[in-house]
């Protein structure tokens, strides 16, 4: 991700995400400044689901777990919460916890949101728009989701798939992986992925959907052995 603020500034291909911590419902007219937005890079793969609740958890107040509170929003922080458990406000997303949102996310949230800065999340909700039902994992497979991702294919296609999506990397000869299937992505004979965990397809679960590190696996390495992540 690129972005001109700063002259000389270079790109980032870490960053697949930005936001401003506590920034919805602000706007400075003065300084012709808007900071009730994200930005999110997705390769059309899905790619981008994770990081947008990333993203929408900056907004909303929430900082990285582990971190202290910004001096103009006060609150909470997340001190209190370690990074390497790996929940939603982590790059360490290799469990369902990287479903979740951690305690302190939850705190900075209520914080957030009785303060007078968050008015305008208080509108009333246009109850005839009803969000599609359809998940995302069941437009593409987990192969197409890799073509997208990495332009090959998918190294594995069970259950861990939905912590993890492993697409072979041709450059290094290992299975990489940045994020997790989407959604309802299939994990097995009648198995789909849900708050990253596999379920049966008859637990016909709609979830409540509450960076990026890449950790490394060779293709031909015993899965049960993988070593570091």
């Amino acid at each position: 991700m690129c972005r001109r603020q700063y002259p000389n500034e270079v790109c980032n291909r870490g960053t697949a995400g930005f936001a401003y911590v506590g920034g919805a419902c602000v706007v400075n007219k003065r300084l012709e400044k808007v900071n009730s937005v994200a930005i999110i890079e997705d390769t059309g793969g899905f790619s981008g689901i994770i990081v947008a609740a990333h993203e929408v958890g900056h907004l909303l107040g929430a900082v990285h777990d582990g971190s202290p509170p910004p001096t103009y929003l006060g609150g909470p922080g997340a001190e209190k919460c370690r990074w390497e458990d790996g929940f939603i406000m982590s790059d360490l997303r290799h469990t369902e916890k990287g479903f979740k949102w951690s305690p302190c996310s939850v705190s900075s949230f209520h914080h957030f949101l009785n303060g007078d800065t968050a008015t305008c999340l208080f509108n009333s909700p246009h109850e005839d728009e009803s969000l599609p039902r359809v998940l995302p994992g069941k437009l593409l497979s987990l192969d197409a989701q890799c073509r997208k991702d990495r332009g090959t294919s998918a190294c594995f296609k069970d259950d861990r798939v939905c912590s993890q999506l492993f697409c072979f990397d041709a450059g290094s000869g290992y299975c990489v992986a940045y994020r997790p299937a989407a959604e309802g992505s299939s994990c097995g004979d009648g198995q789909f992925c849900s708050g990253g965990r596999c379920l049966a397809e008859h637990e016909n679960i709609i979830p409540d959907y509450s960076q990026n590190t890449p950790t490394y696996l060779r293709r031909s390495d015993d899965p049960d052995n993988r070593g570091r992540f």
